[in-house]
């Protein structure tokens, strides 16, 4: 609500500079308040982007794409990129803590080759990394492969100061900040992919939509799913807005799905789960009522 009220008050101001500058009055005397309001309201930090890359690369060939870096602090700061593999459940949770093994079918890191991998950044800098995805030849490297490139600040530890007599303890914590990328290739020629509705439900509490989901094909499941709630009664149909996810071959997912405010009465509602099958989508019904 706080931010809410800034950003009203900045428009407010502008506004009020515009009226100014139509009536004829010199809109160089701005007040330093509106300055300071809009240099408060625009945040400072660190950004990366994208946050996923997808390739669809056959055995034998190369793609690269970029991923920039932009140190938007006051300070300073150097930063380490490196590929994880993890695993296909893992992406449900932290995946750059996921664990798997040195030939994990799967892993894209073995392929993955980044440009810098260490790297410095003055305020107001950016970089652009450079990420090359090489498959080689060969029919055994015909399958979905994925990975999370991680970009970690890097940060010297430094000297506590600890009491020479002994009589204290020193303890030491670096603050840093890690950005995650996801990285998935789907090479041509896979068969089709191919996502199940395995459960659909409301949550306990009645406020939630839950569906689970399981990709039982050789490709990865990039999903959108979609809610159409109709009253029974009046036969109005209300949508709730589409959300996107990720299920990796094998892999289950779960998702959950707040009910907007209704009128009391029965409703139906239907699930829709499109996989980017050109023939088919996963749908699923449920009746519920509203006390």
């Amino acid at each position: 609500m706080k931010i809410r009220n800034k950003i009203k008050h900045i428009i407010v101001l502008i506004s009020s500079l515009f009226i100014l500058c139509e009536n004829g009055i010199i809109a160089q005397n701005i007040d330093s308040n509106l300055v300071k309001i809009l240099k408060d309201t625009i945040p400072k930090g660190v950004s990366v982007s994208p946050s996923s890359m997808r390739f669809a690369i056959k055995p034998g060939s190369s793609q690269s794409k970029k991923i920039t870096v932009i140190n938007d602090t006051e300070v300073e700061r150097t930063f380490e990129v490196k590929s994880q593999n993890y695993g296909a459940e893992d992406i449900n949770r932290a995946a750059a803590d996921s664990k798997t093994a040195e030939d994990f079918k799967f892993g894209l890191t073995k392929w993955t080759y980044i440009t810098p991998a260490v790297f410095t950044l003055k305020p107001k800098e950016k970089m652009s990394i450079n990420v090359l995805i090489d498959i080689p030849m060969g029919s055994e490297n015909l399958h979905a492969a994925w990975s999370i490139i991680v970009v970690e600040e890097v940060k010297q530890r430094q000297q506590l100061d600890i009491n020479p007599t002994g009589a204290n303890v020193g303890m030491g914590v670096v603050p840093t900040m890690g950005f995650g990328i996801f990285v998935y290739q789907n090479p041509p020629g896979l068969p089709p992919t191919e996502v199940a509705l395995t459960a659909y439900k409301m949550s306990e509490d009645k406020s939630s939509f839950i569906i689970n989901a399981k990709n039982i094909g050789e490709g990865i499941g990039f999903c959108t799913y979609y809610f159409e709630l109709m009253n029974m009664a009046t036969g109005k149909i209300e949508k709730i807005s589409p959300a996107q996810a990720t299920i990796l071959p094998g892999a289950s997912r779960e998702f959950k799905v707040v009910i907007p405010p209704l009128p009391s009465g029965s409703y139906n509602a239907m699930v829709v789960l499109d996989y980017g099958s050109k023939e088919m989508v996963e749908t699923a019904e449920l009746d519920f009522a509203i006390p």
